[in-house]
């Protein structure tokens, strides 16, 4: 019977320290590989809420809508990001019942990717039908709850405090369009 050592050698720390290098350096290129800029060509930066909120109202699935207090949804077909949104999307609908706010659903077209860069994305509007928020649910692949700007602002709104808050520098799951 062969005698085994129960030594490690120099030769086991070795092969250990470069299966740890490969494993953090794949991991890293697969995420980096799925996080993407919400707003690639800065198309939101300097805007006018107000003009643009103009401009969204004509989207056809908004035309005519009374969008005050309400949440709109886009997402576009075929984006894979979309599944990802779901759990925070039904958590954000949830709370958007209880504190009187309508939903509205939008699958993007070609035609609204000037004003919509990236899905999935959300549009908060206030009682007057003046922006809230525009921008992803949260940052990061996860798109969780627990880095979503929509909490803040509907937090924040609920509090008497209402900015036009325009989000497009953040990096995460998104689909361009």
């Amino acid at each position: 019977m062969p005698v085994s050592s129960s030594k490690v050698k120099p030769a086991h720390y070795i092969i250990c320290g470069i299966w740890l290098v490969l494993t953090i350096a794949a991991a890293i290129y697969f995420i980096n590989g799925r996080l993407a800029d919400f707003d690639p060509e800065q198309t939101l930066s300097g805007t006018d809420p107000v003009s643009w909120m103009q401009k969204i109202r004509e989207i056809d699935q908004l035309k005519g809508q009374d969008l005050s207090n309400t949440i709109v949804h886009f997402t576009s077909q075929n984006c894979s990001c979309t599944q990802y949104s779901d759990n925070h999307k039904g958590e954000i609908n949830q709370r958007a019942s209880v504190e009187g706010f309508n939903v509205i659903n939008v699958i993007v077209s070609e035609k609204v990717a000037a004003l919509v860069p990236s899905t999935p994305a959300i549009l908060i509007t206030d009682q007057q039908q003046k922006l809230l928020y525009f921008g992803p649910y949260s940052a990061g692949l996860a798109c969780s709850a627990s880095n979503g700007y929509v909490e803040t602002v509907l937090g924040n709104y609920a509090k008497g405090y209402s900015a036009s808050l325009m989000v497009n520098d953040t990096s995460g799951c998104y689909c361009h369009l």
